[in-house]
């Protein structure tokens, strides 16, 4: 009975410990160095083409629905406001879903050994004087990464490092990674010609980074995101010689989790062009637009940041055709023009940081799934484990857009509803509810 009991408990004891969550040592702080500039290459090279396309279909979601009906009083300087509500429903293009991610590399001619010498000159100055030539370093960590850069181009050219032909922007689906292994690591190292002649602490300290270096890198991974929904409100004010003023505002707007907090405003002034042809078949107009908007976000246990700040200029030309009193048919093609201008703010991964021991888990938490329990024993993290503070990415993109809109108008009286479907880079979908306030008439 007492041998059961013993064999009993052994067995327990070595169910519980197979378990048991593994956490590493803490790694030296060249290692950490090290995986703070690989990660910011990283990031940078992948991350920035993980988040940006969100930012783009957001912002010319947002910018649709300028106009509806191009008529616009002319024969006198009527007084009207029309207020509408709108939405605007955005189709991901399958162009926005994925990228081609690439891994931070510094080419080099390997039959040329004063090229390789000239890329490790900032960090290193050489005393030709003595045999060999004595190696002196000034830069230790520059130094450090700039090897790994260079053992990278080795181990691409020779097919040693493997890169995922294509991995999810944030609106796409699924997850990769880039591995790199510590085996394939050192043997590129030592068939580096460079190596050999720096001094051998120097080769140690290169080593030791190396042999506590995550193997792991993940991309971001990709929320399947197919559409972007947007609302607004709308006014317009007419009407003066033809011209219609168009004004638009929303407040800071929370869009879920995914998409982040968002504000927008925009005005915008129409003009016919058909008040100067007699009994014209159509009505037509011209109408130039700006826009401002503001998208921010918090993405990931790390709490990295995304402030988007964008402004359009919309110039389009569009015409409407009233068919009976009740239907009208528009369209119009506009120019767009999109500046975006990005902050992100973001960390060591939070696997790269478990991998260095920068972060710890109990018994409750995975690499792969942190669990509450470990954020709330280690609040003074700030759920985030990187001793050397955040990183920081501005990027600033310029785009050009050619946009076909067409659509309908329901008019009941004071009251009309129109759809419309935008046909661009990224197409729309737009519908909404006006009300004429017609203070002309009521007088």
């Amino acid at each position: 009975m007492n041998k059961t009991i013993f064999f009993l408990l052994l067995f327990l004891l070595s169910f519980i410990k197979s378990y048991a969550v593994v956490n590493y040592p803490r790694a030296n702080d060249w290692t950490i160095h090290l995986a703070r500039s690989l990660s910011k290459d990283i990031f940078e090279l992948n991350g920035v083409p993980y988040l940006q396309p969100m930012v783009e279909v957001v912002n010319t979601t947002a910018n649709a629905r300028f106009f509806s009906s191009a008529f616009v009083p002319y024969t006198k300087n009527n007084f009207y406001i029309k207020l509408s509500v709108n939405g605007m429903l955005g189709f991901v293009p399958d162009s926005k879903k994925e990228y081609s991610p690439s891994l931070p590399i510094e080419p080099y001619d390997p039959e040329n050994l004063a090229t390789l010498v000239s890329k490790l000159s900032p960090y290193i100055t050489i005393d030709y004087s003595s045999y060999p030539p004595k190696v002196n370093v000034r830069d230790t960590a520059g130094l450090i990464y700039m090897a790994f850069k260079l053992l990278m181009y080795d181990g691409v050219r020779k097919q040693k490092l493997q890169i995922p032909a294509s991995a999810p922007t944030i609106l796409g689906e699924g997850k990769k990674s880039l591995y790199f292994n510590r085996d394939t690591i050192r043997s590129l190292l030592n068939e580096n010609p460079i190596f050999p002649l720096l001094p051998e602490n120097l080769r140690d300290t290169i080593f030791k980074s190396i042999e506590n270096f995550p193997e792991n890198f993940d991309l971001p991974q990709g929320l399947n995101i197919q559409k972007i929904i947007a609302g607004m409100p709308q006014i317009e004010i007419g009407s003066l010689f033809g011209t219609e003023l168009t004004l638009r505002y929303v407040p800071r707007i929370d869009l879920g989790s995914n998409i982040g907090k968002f504000t927008f405003w925009g005005i915008g002034l129409k003009h016919s062009l058909s008040q100067y042809i007699r009994e014209p078949f159509v009505d037509f107009a011209i109408q130039i637009a700006y826009q401002g908007t503001n998208l921010q976000n918090t993405i990931g246990v790390t709490n990295a940041k995304l402030n988007a700040n964008a402004n359009f200029f919309n110039a389009n030309f569009h015409f409407s055709k009233k068919l009976s009193k009740v239907f009208e048919l528009f369209s119009g093609i506009s120019y767009e023009y999109i500046h975006i201008n990005t902050d992100f703010t973001y960390y060591l991964p939070i696997t790269v940081q478990y991998q260095l021991g920068l972060i710890w888990l109990d018994d409750n938490g995975t690499p792969d799934n942190f669990s509450d329990d470990f954020f709330r024993k280690n609040p003074e993290l700030g759920y985030n484990g990187d001793p050397f503070g955040s990183m920081n990415k501005n990027v600033i993109v310029n785009d050009k857009n050619l946009k076909l809109s067409v659509g309908f108008i329901i008019n009941l009286g004071n009251f009309s509803s129109y759809f419309d479907y935008n046909f661009g880079k990224i197409d729309i979908l737009s519908f909404g509810i006006l009300y004429n306030f017609d203070l002309t008439k009521n007088k």
